[in-house]
């Protein structure tokens, strides 16, 4: 039993030793390959939690990767001001989906990019300060509260269908708990593409 409690010690101080190499990896922001692609992000590739299959870490490990995250933040709107152009440079904080989160930066031709790829949430809720209050830097941010989705296309729940991958049951699950529901325009004719809310997504920046 002593050797299995060392080995997860062990186990958890390289993971910590992983996020302070993401942390240098990522802190200087590769302007020129930016002016080439207007555009950028850094995820949080970290193993064994970013892989095919995600999961969580457990909310210690969360606050340090976001700690992190909001250096390397703070180091890319430095970067981005001394530029003197606009710019668009938010974290994009999701939750319970932690690990799906990403810091993510766009100007000139791209500045607009990500203006609609989150719907607004109706919802009035306060930052969760209580999961990562006392972080270093937090408090120079301010959150706007934006929906996490999965998009179903009614086209392919079709298929799925005929392929055997869901039931006739599971696209009318999926058709009730949508928060939204609309027809899109695609090269091939028109679709309906259903948004089913899975959490949220906090869109910080600076003050």
């Amino acid at each position: 039993m002593r050797t299995f409690n060392i080995k997860k010690i062990r186990g958890w101080k390289r993971r910590i030793k992983q996020i302070e190499q993401w942390k240098l990896d990522y802190i200087h922001l590769d302007i020129e390959q930016l002016k080439s692609n207007q555009r950028d992000y850094v995820k949080l590739w970290i193993d064994p939690f970013y892989r095919l299959t995600r999961r969580n870490p457990p909310m210690w490990y969360s606050r340090l990767l976001l700690e992190a995250m909001i250096e390397v933040y703070r180091s890319w709107y430095q970067q981005m001001k001394g530029l003197n152009e606009p710019f668009y440079l938010k974290i994009w904080l999701y939750n319970p989906h932690f690990i799906h989160s990403q810091i993510v930066v766009a100007f000139r031709e791209c500045l607009n990019f990500y203006d609609h790829t989150f719907d607004k949430s109706t919802d009035h809720k306060a930052f969760p300060a209580n999961l990562y209050g006392g972080i270093l830097g937090l408090e120079q941010l301010k959150w706007e509260l934006a929906v996490d989705s999965e998009d179903y296309c009614l086209s392919g729940l079709q298929e799925d269908i005929e392929l055997g991958f869901r039931t006739a049951k599971d696209m009318e699950a999926i058709q009730r708990k949508a928060y939204k529901c609309e027809t899109v325009k695609l090269s091939f004719g028109e679709d309906t593409v259903y948004n089913v809310r899975v959490g949220d997504v906090w869109l910080g920046e600076m003050k």
